[in-house]
């Protein structure tokens, strides 16, 4: 079940045990309004970052910390989940993914956190892999690192353990981050190798993963571009280098 799923699932159970009121309203909401009675159906855990206006006319996009955002309409009546696509002469553009995309971007470009970073000669490109150190594909992705650098694409690892904060594979991350070589010790780990525990106070691990789970990621390795575009999976030297000439 993904974020949104999960998002809803809530809301649902919350109108079905009758501890919700029904949002409906006749002309158009003000954004705090809307934010009023949107708190009323959603459980306390859930907070609503932001509500923003969207190109498509009568609806507005609701953001929610950790979770993907849902859209509404301006009324305060219907409340939609999935993407807005917009139908052209060559084609459908999916605007929500547009949005999001810009989002991560801005992200991006504010990020002041502590990467791993395998940078080649000569720059090309660069990415974010939000990555964890048990994961086949993260192994594999990594195994091949030597090809995104030969490539120009600088590599930029930041930390998602899937299984959460308090895990092992956290755990071995975060002595890879805490180790003075961590670009060594982050490559032992993805070969299967053990290191010496280093638990420092200073890591930025749980920052990598709280924004990973801001910006939705369930799965690694995730590459995030410059340009916001999110990238699931792993993806061969070659491919990614196409993808990010496209």
């Amino acid at each position: 079940m993904n974020n949104k799923e999960k998002l809803l699932l809530l809301i649902f159970s919350t109108l079905i045990i009758g501890c919700a009121e029904t949002i409906e309203a006749e002309g158009s909401n003000s954004k705090e309004e809307i934010k009023e009675k949107l708190k009323k159906i959603i459980p306390e855990s859930v907070e609503i970052t932001s509500i923003e206006e969207t190109e498509v006319e009568g609806y507005l996009e609701v953001n929610f910390n950790g979770l993907e955002s849902l859209y509404i309409s301006s009324n305060g009546k219907y409340l939609i989940s999935g993407d807005i696509y917009e139908l052209t002469d060559t084609g459908l553009i999916n605007k929500s993914e547009t949005i999001r995309a810009k989002k991560r971007k801005e992200i991006v470009l504010g990020l002041k956190t502590d990467s791993i970073s395998f940078t080649p000669k000569n720059i090309k490109h660069e990415v974010y892999v939000f990555t964890d150190v048990d994961c086949g594909y993260c192994r594999k992705f990594h195994s091949e690192i030597k090809g995104y650098l030969d490539l120009g694409i600088q590599v930029n690892y930041l930390a998602f353990p899937r299984t959460g904060l308090e895990s092992d594979s956290s755990k071995k991350i975060v002595s890879a981050w805490c180790n003075d070589d961590p670009h060594s010790s982050i490559t032992d780990l993805k070969l299967g190798k053990e290191i010496e525990y280093n638990l420092c106070s200073n890591n930025p691990v749980s920052e990598h993963f709280n924004l990973g789970q801001q910006l939705g990621i369930s799965g690694t390795p995730s590459i995030l571009t410059t340009e916001g575009r999110m990238i699931p999976g792993y993806v061969s030297p070659k491919e990614l280098f196409e993808l990010l000439n496209g």
